[in-house]
């Protein structure tokens, strides 16, 4: 069937959003709305291909979890898969919420019919403290990294201070780097990613916070030598 589909020329998708209140962070991790997300990822989509993508992403979800029994993995699907009215439902919620923008519609031709298009309003949303959430700073987490060091090196404790001041380092350049990307450089870092799973991304976020920090190795060079074996 021949379609076409109808933009909003008003609507512009943000490369990143970066997610500060709570309830939305709820929402982002929400298995009901988790699929509908990342279906969206691919671009702007009706409600019934959203709907086929919701079933193909529970597959994908149970075979996961090491599930491979196709006759339970078929009853599964029937009862977690969502009708088109459920969705309609959801994808209310997430418009509410700024995670969703109805777009456009798609025009059947020769029927003369018209789908709804949605649209996520960011090809990636990121929580605001990102960084922080990678890095343990407090004093449980640093008596324990002292003695942890000190097992793997064979060397006496490092000294807390020096230990605290490479965790501000390890800060300041998760900070600098999510920083730069999901402001500064953002248009750039989405075309970048674009075809990595989310998975991938964060890893490609951490492993340039690592290099970053090794750059700034001489900031910590009191610490290196402390657990020389």
């Amino acid at each position: 069937m021949k379609t076409q589909d109808i933009i909003d020329p008003d609507f512009k998708q943000k490369p990143v959003i970066l997610i500060k209140d709570e309830e939305k962070l709820l929402i982002m991790n929400n298995p009901n709305y988790y699929p509908i997300l990342m279906s969206l990822r691919e671009g702007h989509k009706t409600v019934k291909e959203i709907e086929e993508d919701y079933a193909k992403f529970i597959i994908k979800d149970l075979k996961k979890q090491g599930i491979k029994d196709e006759k339970k993995i078929k009853e599964m699907v029937s009862k977690k898969k969502r009708s088109d009215k459920s969705l309609y439902r959801y994808i209310q919620h997430l418009i509410d919420a700024g995670f969703v923008a109805l777009v456009g519609k798609r025009i059947a031709m020769e029927k003369s019919m018209t789908e709804k298009l949605f649209a996520r309003t960011a090809k990636f949303f990121f929580v605001e403290s990102y960084y922080e959430k990678m890095i343990c700073a407090n004093q449980n987490c640093i008596e324990s990294l002292a003695q942890l060091l000190g097992i793997i090196y064979n060397v006496p404790q490092p000294n807390k201070s020096d230990l605290k001041q490479f965790i501000s380092l390890m800060n300041s350049s998760s900070k600098k780097i999510t920083s730069m990307l999901f402001n500064e450089k953002s248009e750039e870092f989405v075309q970048m990613v674009d075809s990595l799973s989310l998975d991938e991304v964060t890893a490609v976020i951490q492993t340039l916070s690592i290099i970053d920090l090794a750059n700034n190795s001489k900031k910590f060079d009191k610490l290196l030598r402390n657990i020389e074996n």
